[in-house]
């Protein structure tokens, strides 16, 4: 049998061998503890603090949207900041602080915003897309068309990035330019209002009114809210000989407008459709009708005073020219109508000074030069009668023969 005290020895001696491993196990992890992170950790733990500034980033962006939508562009621009502070390596946020600029006019600055966007994605639609929209403010519309075509590639299916090209092209008279780049996409996009309602307005740009009122009757058919489309369908519609639909349309525009019936444009439209149309009694009723209501309006009381001498209501021509004198005393067209009432009424001599008054005021009009040699025919006045039809004749203008005072009425009024 061992006895007590070897026991207690040998207890001793065990003891002393855990405690000396225990010091030296420790020492070992102490050791091990003060080597530091390893290169894959401190390379792990930066992914992670990327990504965590990514999420928070992420919450400022949120925030920075909501209110750049309702209008505070002040506190988006500071949300989008602090989101940026975080990382500032997302195209979204230096496209979102574009449109920023871009809304509170520092053309500049959005312009460097979305050139890093772009430097960061140049394969983001967005960051080209209102890039064009600087460049076009900034009047470099071919640069600005390249940006959009270079949105559209990226973004195929997005009808607003060729729009927005066609216009800018439409914009700067490149009217070839722009019919070659619809010729090229509008396969793409046969069922697209946008698209057939800009083609519509290239259409009418060209002079070609029955094509255009052929696409516009499309676009409508695919989105009849549209007032700018309808108004655009209407007045190729007239152009194009369609006055019942154009009338229609004009019918359908005062059904959104929110003057209805009393919408002063509309009102003009369609008394110059019914003018058109030759039925020009319902074209007096109808201008009256514009006058009666919206009394300051030139147009109005100039395509009123024409179509009164196409019915021979002189009495209105008169009054159509006193209020164009009155409202507008540089134009030339009240003194126009006046030698008209003048002439109906053998006031030959009144006449004459109301024509060349308007010729004063509108030297390259044909028509107040027209009426001038008529006015002077009348009262026997040949050399001066001649001296005024030369001078027609100089600006390239065929001289008619004269058929009645109403000669030499068409396109008056027009801008």
């Amino acid at each position: 049998m061992i006895n007590q005290a070897d026991h207690r020895a040998t207890t001793c001696s065990t003891l002393r061998r855990i405690a000396v491993a225990a010091v030296l196990g420790g020492g070992i992890m102490l050791a091990s503890g003060c080597t530091g992170p390893t290169k894959r950790g401190i390379e792990s733990r930066k992914v992670a603090q990327t990504r965590f500034d990514t999420v928070r980033s992420r919450v400022d962006y949120d925030q920075a949207t909501q209110a750049f939508e309702s209008g505070n562009f002040i506190d988006s621009k500071r949300y989008l900041e602090n989101a940026i502070d975080k990382y500032d390596e997302d195209p979204a946020y230096w496209v979102l602080l574009g449109r920023i600029y871009l809304e509170t006019g520092g053309l500049q600055d959005a312009m460097v915003s979305l050139s890093k966007a772009v430097e960061i994605d140049e394969e983001d639609p967005d960051a080209h897309y209102f890039m064009g929209i600087v460049l076009e403010r900034i009047e470099r519309p071919l640069d600005a068309v390249d940006h959009y075509l270079t949105a559209l590639e990226l973004a195929p299916s997005n009808s607003g990035m060729l729009v927005a090209a066609i216009d800018v092209l439409i914009g700067a008279d490149l009217l070839d330019e722009a019919s070659r780049v619809l010729r090229e996409h509008r396969a793409d996009f046969e069922h697209d209002a946008a698209v057939l309602h800009v083609a519509g307005r290239l259409s009418m740009m060209k002079g070609d009114w029955a094509r255009a009122a052929d696409d516009l009757e499309k676009s409508v058919l695919l989105d009849d809210s549209d007032r700018w489309t309808l108004e655009d369908l209407a007045r190729s519609q007239m152009a194009a000989g369609r006055y019942q639909s154009c009338l229609d349309t004009v019918e359908k525009l005062m059904e959104l407008s929110e003057d209805g019936d009393q919408d002063v444009e509309l009102m003009r439209l369609r008394g110059r459709c019914l003018s058109e149309a030759g039925r020009s009694r319902e074209a007096r009723m109808s201008l009256r009708d514009l006058v009666n209501l919206h009394p300051e309006d030139v147009q109005g009381w100039i395509d009123l005073g024409l179509v009164c001498m196409e019915v021979e209501d002189y009495r209105y021509v008169f009054r159509s020219g006193q209020r164009l004198v009155a409202l507008a005393p540089d134009r030339f067209e009240g003194y126009f109508l006046l030698g008209h009432a003048a002439m109906r009424n053998r006031e030959n001599d009144a006449a004459v000074k109301l024509f060349a008054r308007a010729c004063e005021l509108a030297p390259d009009r044909v028509e107040p030069r027209l009426a001038l040699g008529m006015s002077h025919e009348l009262r026997g006045d040949r050399i001066a009668a001649h001296r005024a039809y030369a001078m027609v004749a100089e600006q390239g203008h065929p001289v008619p023969r004269l058929k009645g005072r109403g000669a030499g009425v068409d396109g008056l009024g027009d801008d």
